[in-house]
């Protein structure tokens, strides 16, 4: 079974504009503006939304970073029970992003670090982020290009088993967890290590304060091209008559697209508990 087959045809789309390529959201692919707006406020909440979680993101982080630390065993039931309670979506396409990319997220093409962060798609979550090439032109997302990117199984299966692999050498274990049949699993443990270039689980994690830089980085330049795009299909506001219900909803969309945190402000990490 091979998970390789045209791994970015569908994602190389050349940026002919600049200002196009320093505001571009994908999520806009109506040709209706107010569809498009509401797409934008669409992905503007979810961004906002991801943002307002990553306190809680960074202690179960911290928790399976510790549940894999520790000396594998046989039958680690007691450790599977609480990976599954700390690893939910968010930490699923985390753990996917620091895997394959410590330090820099790369462009999958040409290796480039010039990347502008740019909206999901709506059909897909806003935790696995997507990104434009600012060299090559080629949008990705975090798993373009690995076995996980076909969905089968599905990402979060990837991933228990990767968390498991750190637990216990026992293929047979990790099989009967995840109701695969073993040779799928052999599979499986030989492509993670192969995609991640390690053995097991988190040996090369990035430090959380160098976790939270990046990860507010890109968030900022998302929300600052979400929100030039949407100045960019409503310039025309003012010509709107004021008492329409056209101008009530545009005026309502805007006050929408305000963070409702201050990224640089610095935070405080509250314990989180258990995913439930």
């Amino acid at each position: 079974m091979t998970f390789l087959n045209d791994l970015w045809k569908k994602f190389k789309a050349p940026v002919s504009h600049k200002d196009w390529a320093e505001s571009s959201v994908s999520v806009l692919e109506e040709t209706d503006p107010l569809k498009q707006s509401e797409n934008i406020k669409n992905a503007f909440q979810a961004n906002e939304t991801e943002y307002l979680g990553r306190d809680e993101l960074i202690e179960n982080l911290k928790t399976l970073q510790k549940l894999v630390n520790q000396p594998k065993e046989e039958i680690p039931e007691l450790r599977f029970t609480k990976i599954k309670d700390h690893l939910g979506e968010p930490e699923v396409h985390e753990t996917v992003r620091q895997e394959r990319w410590p330090g820099k997220i790369q462009c999958p093409s040409c290796r480039s670090s010039n990347l502008s962060r740019i909206a999901q798609i709506p059909s897909q979550t806003a935790h696995k982020h997507r990104y434009r090439c600012l060299e090559c032109g080629l949008e990705f997302n975090d798993d373009t290009g690995t076995p996980l990117e076909k969905g089968i199984p599905n990402i979060n299966v990837w991933m228990l088993c990767w968390y498991l692999m750190g637990c216990t050498d026992s293929l047979n274990y990790i099989a009967a967890k995840l109701d695969l049949d073993i040779s799928v699993v052999e599979m499986m443990v030989r492509q993670l290590q192969s995609t991640f270039n390690a053995q097991k689980p988190l040996t090369r994690f990035l430090d959380f304060e160098e976790w939270d830089a990046q990860s507010t980085a890109l968030r900022k330049q998302l929300q600052d091209n979400l929100l030039k795009q949407y100045e960019f299909l409503n310039a025309n506001l003012a010509t709107i008559p004021k008492d329409t219900n056209e101008f009530r909803r545009q005026q309502n969309l805007r006050r929408t697209l305000t963070p409702t945190t201050d990224p640089t402000a610095p935070t405080t990490t509250p314990t989180a508990g258990k995913r439930r």
